[in-house]
């Protein structure tokens, strides 16, 4: 049995934490510490951020370590000391740079089985954070990251219960390998696991004929599932016609979904093409948490000369 494409006896090896200290990071912070101890992984919390002026002046030209450097630095170290992780120590890392490019480096060099991140669905921040953050990370990484949005209920226990996880497809290559990452996660938690593929209206050629054409399609997302997925798991396969947000939101709602797993990539109706359009409303208005994982395009071979 593997787990996020580890084998079970190696785990999860680290768990990410991107924080901008916000409430919304909070709440994901407890998310990525649970997490951490039931798979007995390293949790690593990280803050990115730019100098403002006068810190800037102080570490330039009065070679002082700036009150904003040491206030961060506080920050993260009062975070550290009310998180736990699965590996004793929770290590903290400051990054000085645009979030954007360094948490991005960060999950380059470290390789992390996942990334954690919140985010409060309004605003400046969820642009920044969840647009922009995560995509730059996902798109360089192809690691998953688990975003905690808004509407997602607060960790009241220091464990983190999954019953019931949702999977959404489009049948397409990504998707395949996304739904073993959902296949690992179910059977991590000892999960239900639905499966959901919206067709959009256009695509039903004959509404009269409907009931037929959802049954053909129900047969192609059950053949483009992998072998494992109906091995020891407890599965159903739904399709639905309509807007993927609202048919995923409403599915969420009705089965009390505690977890929503997507592929995000070039040819899904659901790629993050804008801040605020593709994935996004849906992370920041599930009331679960979303796990997503970018399909990255290899690049094309070239003949040699």
């Amino acid at each position: 049995m593997t787990i996020f494409g580890l084998k079970s006896a190696e785990l999860l090896d680290t768990v990410l934490l991107a924080t901008d200290f916000s409430e919304s990071s909070s709440k994901a912070g407890r998310y990525a510490s649970a997490l951490a101890r039931k798979m007995k992984a390293a949790l690593v919390i990280t803050h990115a951020f730019v100098l403002d002026q006068a810190a800037l002046e102080a570490e330039t030209f009065r070679n002082l370590m700036s009150q904003q450097r040491i206030h961060l630095q506080k920050e993260l170290k009062t975070l550290a000391e009310e998180l736990t992780s699965g590996r004793g120590e929770v290590e903290t890392v400051l990054l000085e740079h645009d979030p954007r490019v360094a948490v991005a480096e960060l999950a380059e060099s470290r390789k992390p089985s996942i990334i954690v991140m919140g985010t409060h669905g309004g605003g400046l921040l969820e642009r920044f954070v969840v647009g922009s953050t995560a995509e730059g990370i996902l798109r360089h990484t192809g690691l998953p990251a688990l975003t905690v949005g808004p509407k997602a209920p607060p960790l009241l226990t220091e464990n983190l219960a999954i019953r019931r996880i949702l999977f959404v497809t489009n049948n397409t290559a990504g998707a395949a390998d996304t739904a073993q990452l959902a296949v690992d996660v179910a059977r991590m938690f000892g999960a239900a696991l639905d499966v959901l593929n919206v067709i959009h209206p256009n695509s039903v050629k004959n509404t009269l004929n409907e009931p037929h054409e959802l049954l053909a399609h129900h047969d192609e997302t059950e053949a483009a599932l992998p072998a494992s997925f109906h091995d020891h798991l407890e599965s159903r396969t739904f399709v639905s016609v309509g807007q993927p947000r609202t048919e995923i939101l409403k599915h969420i709602r009705e089965r009390e979904i505690d977890l929503l797993v997507m592929c995000l990539n070039a040819d899904s109706q659901l790629e993050m093409q804008g801040n605020l359009s593709g994935a996004f409303p849906i992370i920041a208005e599930a009331s679960c948490p979303v796990l997503t994982q970018v399909k990255v395009a290899s690049a094309p071979e070239t003949e040699a000369n």
